[in-house]
């Protein structure tokens, strides 16, 4: 009967052994769905990337447009303020000093220039005014011949205040 305390103390090592055991497949377990859930939340982290990495390509690409829009749009822009600059500086305008006129009449065109025109005219003018008459403003005129023409002009511009005709030339209208 001696062998009953070691029975016993087999029987209580064996069931510690039993708890021990479970305790540890219980902490396995636990472990385990500790793990599965950081995979996943590590997958969805991943997901979550691709799809922002995704979408900030896109918005890459379209800044990229948008410059190259922007670059064109400007270009074009400063294409159309030189063509306007060359359009401004090549006034086109015909003014008309008299429509009266004889049967016998011609059309002559006369270019006259007064570049102290703010000082000895009229000082009240807009920059783009006194600068068309230091370029010269275009008159057409219907007179007999080249002279009468000039007459005209000359008694609507006289030359004492500091008006000059650069040019005339046959009107073909």
């Amino acid at each position: 009967m001696d062998s009953i305390p070691y029975v016993f103390a087999g029987l209580v090592g064996l069931a510690s052994l039993a708890v021990s055991l479970l305790l540890a497949l219980r902490r396995l377990k636990t472990s385990e769905e500790r793990i599965a859930t950081a995979v996943s939340r590590k997958q969805a982290q991943v997901e979550r990337i691709k799809r922002v990495a995704r979408v900030t390509l896109q918005q890459a690409r379209d800044l990229r447009d948008a410059r190259r829009r922007k670059a064109m749009a400007e270009m074009g822009c400063e294409d159309l303020e030189q063509r306007l600059k060359v359009a401004g500086t090549a006034d086109r305008r015909i003014y008309v000093l008299d429509d009266r006129r004889t049967q016998k009449d011609q059309g002559w065109l006369l270019r006259v220039v007064n570049a102290d025109y703010g000082a000895r005219v009229n000082a009240n003018l807009t920059s783009t005014a006194l600068d068309s008459w230091k370029r010269g403003r275009r008159f057409l005129v219907w007179a007999l011949d080249e002279n009468k023409a000039r007459e005209k002009v000359n008694a609507r511009f006289p030359q004492n205040k500091g008006f000059t005709v650069l040019g005339i030339e046959s009107y073909p209208g």
